[in-house]
């Protein structure tokens, strides 16, 4: 059997829980969400997508993902460092409250808000001031993972597409011959020659076997 590898895109079915109370954060698995009381009408069940070793997951899911085949499972414990990372007394800031106004928002305690490209959780408003949290809402937790390996993509129309889907963009008439791309963009001259070489280098970045880029 094949052996996942670095590189690999990969479609991943999994289970994820907080280890100390056994609470599920998030699945793919309509079936464990079903069984679990935790099922959403509209939440799309399906596996993830995702290049292995890019950093698109957890790094103790890759490192237990590599050396695994398609249709193998198993479950692993992950310690804050190699999950959501650990708390970081660096990452609490105290701000006044008028800064926050100023950007026409009303601080509430728990409210989740972006700071300057930066995700920010409100612990406390007190006095004029607010101290907000920049860890990872579940740094510092142990967390336990059901892994799947559902599939292995090995066409490169489709890894190409998924590598121009992580930057928000969808290909226009993509196609591929002897390894080299080629796809229109209806607005290019608008998106600017910046976000043309960002396209480019991240589909040369997952999909390095690719030899050369046309966009017209």
């Amino acid at each position: 059997m094949v052996k996942i590898k670095k590189g690999d895109l990969i479609e991943l079915d999994f289970v994820a829980s907080f280890k100390e109370s056994g609470e599920i954060f998030d699945l793919t698995l309509e079936e464990e969400a079903k069984k679990n009381n935790i099922y959403q009408k509209d939440f799309p069940y399906k596996p993830m997508k995702a290049f292995v070793g890019s950093g698109q997951l957890l790094k103790g899911i890759e490192s237990n993902i590599v050396g695994m085949s398609v249709n193998d499972s198993k479950e692993v414990d992950l310690k804050p460092e190699d999950a959501f990372g650990k708390r970081s007394p660096k990452l609490i800031q105290l701000i006044s409250i008028n800064k926050l106004r100023e950007k026409k928002l009303n601080p509430v305690t728990g409210m989740q808000l972006d700071i300057d490209g930066r995700r920010a959780t409100i612990r406390s408003v007190n006095g004029g001031r607010v101290i907000l949290d920049f860890n990872h809402p579940f740094a510092g937790k142990e967390v336990h993972y059901f892994l799947k390996v559902s599939s292995v993509i090995n066409d490169l129309k489709e890894k190409v597409n998924y590598a121009t889907e992580i930057i928000g963009f969808k290909a226009e008439n993509l196609t591929i011959k002897e390894k080299n791309v080629k796809f229109k963009i209806a607005n290019k001259e608008k998106l600017g020659e910046q976000f043309i070489n960002l396209l480019k280098t991240t589909i040369k970045k997952y999909v390095p076997e690719v030899k050369e880029i046309t966009i017209d």
